[in-house]
């Protein structure tokens, strides 16, 4: 038998497809064994894909020959690969691997509308024969506009080194904080200096069973204090009732603490 050498020295492996098919998994050890040796063949074969050698099918003889098992036990592993259709075959009878024919479909696909990479790869010397096409070949529109890009960043590049990075930064950096303050100031406003609970702010505190005066003296107190954004509010109706709840819980829980104590007290 002619010893074949490879036509594409290594070719794709997808290991999740490998493990995760349910036909191929279904075969024994032996059958999956004879199924890779089967694939790197086929990768040499004179038709990528089918297990061809010297312009005819690879019998069993031959495969058993091949991979160094007998006849009867090649014969039995091709037929279980066959009956769980890891591969097919051809009307001709020849096994063929569904992949590998599909990607060489898309590679001949991919190349048949470019003669200048054909003739490339034929060329033993890649050197000179890409010397001996770039000769006429003219400049298409897409290699012209990345000149012309390359050229304007030049210019660009040259510019963006004169510009002082840092005081940009602070300059974008106060535009920024001054945006935002409007913003606050622009929604909201300050607790007023004459602010005092209305009608429905003090039923409120009474309702929770708080003082409105004492608390109305300690909200004015710390919100007068208070500096920044977060002394700005929408709504101070809303602050107030909030204040309130928050004294209101704070109360309870002083209560529940008190109470324990008295009862550890007692013992």
């Amino acid at each position: 038998m002619e010893k074949m050498g490879f036509k594409y020295s290594w070719g794709k492996f997808y290991w999740d497809a490998w493990l995760n098919d349910i036909n191929l998994q279904s075969c024994d050890l032996a059958a999956q064994g004879l199924w890779i040796n089967l694939i790197a063949i086929m990768h040499k074969s004179d038709q990528i894909g089918y297990l061809v050698i010297n312009g005819r099918p690879m019998n069993v003889a031959d495969i058993a020959k091949r991979v160094g098992i007998r006849k009867d036990r090649a014969e039995r592993l091709l037929q279980k690969l066959i009956d769980n259709d890891v591969c097919s075959v051809t009307d001709e009878g020849i096994l063929y691997c569904r992949r590998i024919v599909r990607e060489q479909k898309k590679r001949n696909q991919h190349n048949s509308g470019n003669e200048f990479d054909l003739d490339y790869k034929k060329n033993d010397n890649q050197f000179e024969n890409k010397k001996k096409y770039s000769g006429y070949r003219k400049k298409n529109q897409g290699e012209q506009n990345v000149i012309n890009f390359s050229s304007l960043y030049k210019n660009i590049k040259k510019e963006i080194q004169n510009i002082d990075i840092l005081t940009d930064m602070e300059t974008i950096k106060e535009n920024i904080k001054s945006k935002n303050e409007n913003f606050y100031y622009a929604s909201g406003s300050r607790l007023p200096s004459d602010w005092y609970p209305d009608t429905q702010c003090r039923r409120f505190a009474f309702d929770l069973n708080l003082c409105p005066d004492t608390m109305a003296e300690d909200f004015r107190d710390f919100w007068h204090a208070k500096h920044g954004k977060e002394a700005i509010k929408m709504d101070w109706s809303a602050a107030w009732r909030r204040w309130c709840r928050i004294a209101n819980q704070w109360l309870k829980t002083t209560s529940v603490q008190s109470d324990e104590k008295k009862n550890l007290s007692y013992f």
